[in-house]
């Protein structure tokens, strides 16, 4: 997969094993409505690997004046150079595999881009059109706190209200909405949730810290109180990597919100619905929270406010990685110990320190299956130098691998994306 930008985009090794995904699920004749705004449908990114654009002519842009709310179709309707969120957005979703910059989380879905003024009124009409022009998943990274009245005052409407009809009406027609979670985490005030990500049947979506499966990003919204109970589940949102266009730039990196986690949440729908056409909105939902990894390790919230978890595509599609991983380590140690373990079903492959390491000179070497293990950690014995170089070999292509300290027991702890 020759995509320049895919080595800084540490995120996809953070959702579940997507390389492995790709193999078989690219989210093929599925189409995915970014509602949004500062859209560029003419980025170079958004095309096929044959050139053609994955932008579809039914995108456009809606506007809310007074009461009446106007659409107008066609790419140059959902073009807005302002910014650049809504490129990053559909970036992350869909971004194609062509050689080009980055790669999103499903390369061969298409792209409706929906253009709004943000206002409620405009959001709701976009679901509706999206839903009836063959949207499959709708993602949005916009909305209004929960307190907002704006547009919706003249006729004595609310959030909750509007939001619930359109959304029943997104599912009536097989159509899976998903939405940030919100930033509140910014102003701590987590518990300020946002429509539309706190409607009923909509998949909110908070952010994890960068290169992280276990802390959440500081800035996200969390499930605070029983009450505020709309973070359903969590992907990355923090440093993260894509389409832009402004100053010249074609992709940037640095960006961090809740914003960013919501089309990783749509890509893997995509892939799903590839996979499972005839599948309902509540299938994918249900096979969606199953397939979530519980996160017990945030020191800024508890896991009973963190949802279902972290996302992982593979869990998600049933894809089994497997191959042999070879582990290798160069240390001044008398012996040296390889202890395997795997973080969603508790499993080891021997009890602690683990299996002892094969010694030829400087050099311990060991093997473990790749499809138990997400965790390595290589424990000392004797003297020497607690600094040691280990590698891996023999991983399915786009493995990645991060190596550190665990500072309770001064072993060395490696992790791979799985």
């Amino acid at each position: 997969m020759d995509e320049p930008g895919i080595g800084r985009q540490y995120y996809l090794n953070n959702i579940g094993n997507i390389y492995d995904c790709w193999e078989q699920y690219r989210g093929d004749g599925v189409t995915i409505a970014v509602i949004d705004g500062g859209f560029n449908p003419d980025h170079e990114d958004f095309t096929f690997e044959d050139g053609t654009s994955k932008v579809t002519s039914t995108s456009g842009g809606f506007t809310t004046t007074g009461s009446q709310t106007s659409f107008q179709q066609g790419k140059q309707y959902a073009t807005d150079l302002g910014d650049s969120h809504g490129s990053f957005c559909a970036g992350v979703a869909a971004a194609g595999i062509n050689g080009k910059g980055v790669v999103g989380v499903a390369p061969n879905a298409s792209l409706m881009l929906l253009k709004t003024d943000k206002k409620p009124k405009s959001i709701v009409a976009a679901f509706k059109y999206a839903a009836d022009n063959g949207a499959k998943v709708i993602t949005i990274s916009i909305g209004s706190y929960y307190n907002y009245n704006g547009d919706l005052v003249d006729d004595g409407s609310d959030l909750s209200t509007v939001f619930d009809s359109a959304v029943s009406y997104c599912k009536t027609k097989g159509t899976v909405v998903v939405s940030a979670g919100g930033n509140g985490g910014l102003d701590h005030q987590p518990n300020e949730y946002t429509f539309p990500g706190a409607t009923t049947g909509v998949i909110g979506v908070g952010g994890l810290a960068a290169n992280s499966e276990g802390e959440i990003w500081e800035g996200s919204s969390f499930n605070s109180a029983p009450q505020y109970q709309f973070c359903d589940v969590f992907a990355p949102a923090d440093m993260m990597y894509g389409c832009c266009h402004y100053d010249g730039k074609k992709y940037d990196g640095g960006w961090n919100g809740t914003s960013f986690a919501s089309p990783q949440v749509a890509g893997l729908a995509a892939l799903y619905f590839q996979k499972n056409p005839s599948a309902t909105p509540a299938q994918f939902e249900s096979a969606l929270y199953a397939s979530c990894h519980k996160i017990t390790t945030s020191e800024i919230a508890t896991s009973s406010q963190l949802g279902y978890g972290r996302i992982d595509a593979a869990k998600l599609l049933g894809i089994t990685s497997f191959g042999e991983v070879s582990v290798k380590a160069s240390a001044s140690w008398s012996s040296c110990y390889c202890y395997a373990y795997d973080l969603v079903t508790g499993k080891e492959n021997a009890p602690w320190p683990g299996v002892a390491m094969s010694k030829s000179g400087g050099t311990f070497t060991t093997s473990i299956d790749s499809s138990k293990y997400s965790k390595i950690v290589l424990a000392q014995s004797g003297s020497g130098s607690k600094s040691v170089d280990l590698s891996l070999s023999s991983f399915r292509d786009g493995y990645k691998y991060t190596l550190g300290t665990y500072k309770e027991v001064g072993a060395i702890v490696g992790s791979y994306s799985k």
